[in-house]
């Protein structure tokens, strides 16, 4: 029971987190922000906020880490947002793409989707520390940060950039 409590408080917290990432840049709007934060509605900076939204909960882990029991926070961080990415693009896209959008299924999708990363990563935050696979996840998240920072700025011109809200594959700015 003491797994799947976790599983579901630390799941409804990134859910929430993901909420909050959202609307920041919207809010703020400097350019400054779009290096942390989703600049448009595109399924591209969709990813970045999971991504995000994993970073900044696993870096609170970090910091309380030393109260409890939690090893190979960078390599649970990296596992579980990769497999959260993963899991919800494999099954959204292909209905996204064939029904279009239906907010209600994207949440649910979205919520079972953080709850299964976070499932898999679950073991390594209590397996022995190690401190290479810590390493390498450190590295493997921060070349995936530069490429989301690289690609907010530079966007690809297709379907996973392009932003149907605003008509775009730019940063959607509003001065």
């Amino acid at each position: 029971m003491k797994t799947f409590k976790y599983i579901l408080i630390s799941s409804i917290i990134l859910f929430l987190l993901m909420t909050g990432v959202h609307f920041v840049y919207d809010i703020l709007n400097y350019d400054i922000i779009a290096i942390f934060f989703p600049t448009n509605e595109s399924i591209f900076q969709h990813m970045r906020m999971i991504m995000i939204a994993f970073i900044f909960y696993y870096l609170i882990l970090y910091i309380i880490r030393k109260k409890a029991e939690i090893n190979n926070i960078f390599l649970s961080l990296l596992i579980s947002s990769c497999v959260t990415i993963i899991f919800f693009l494999a099954i959204y896209l292909p209905i996204y793409f064939k029904y279009g959008e239906n907010m209600i299924f994207t949440f649910i999708l979205l919520f079972v989707s953080i709850m299964l990363g976070q499932t898999m990563s679950y073991n390594f935050l209590r397996k022995e520390n190690s401190n290479i696979l810590n390493i390498i996840s450190i590295i493997l998240i921060i070349v995936i940060w530069i490429i989301g920072v690289y690609h907010t700025f530079y966007p690809l011109h297709n379907r996973y950039f392009w932003d149907s809200e605003h008509k775009t594959y730019e940063r959607v700015i509003k001065q």
